[in-house]
């Protein structure tokens, strides 16, 4: 049984994982472009980096787990672990997408004001 518990518990979290990943990956373009609309490739490249970083972690947790699950004896107890485990990696999900989320604006805010602090020196610069 537990064999079964875990190939359920692998399959049908890195299905969600990569589902949740592509979806945020597509979505995010726009999200993460409108921040550095004049850095097209930053954007592209934070994305890119969002994206296989929360793949490792997520996979990774997944895989990590496996070795907590509990002593399995019926197919009631093989629902109620999958249940506990799959829910346990939608949180991760949740939580990284809200830090990620805080992280791109952040950075987005000291670009700006990097950007901003640059061009304010140049002009006084120029007098």
């Amino acid at each position: 049984m537990i064999q079964i518990t875990y190939t359920l518990y692998l399959v049908i979290s890195i299905v969600i994982v990569l589902y949740v990943g592509n979806y945020c990956f597509q979505n995010g373009k726009i999200y993460i472009r409108s921040y550095f609309p004049h850095k097209q490739e930053l954007a592209n490249g934070i994305n890119n980096i969002l994206l296989v970083a929360y793949y490792c972690l997520n996979i990774g947790l997944a895989v990590w787990s496996l070795a907590s699950i509990n002593k399995i004896m019926s197919i009631e107890e093989v629902v109620v672990e999958l249940c506990s485990r799959v829910s346990f990696i939608l949180i991760i999900i949740g939580i990284l997408h809200f830090s990620n989320l805080y992280m791109v604006s952040v950075l987005h805010k000291k670009l700006k004001q990097k950007s901003h602090d640059y061009g304010y020196k140049n002009k006084l610069e120029k007098y």
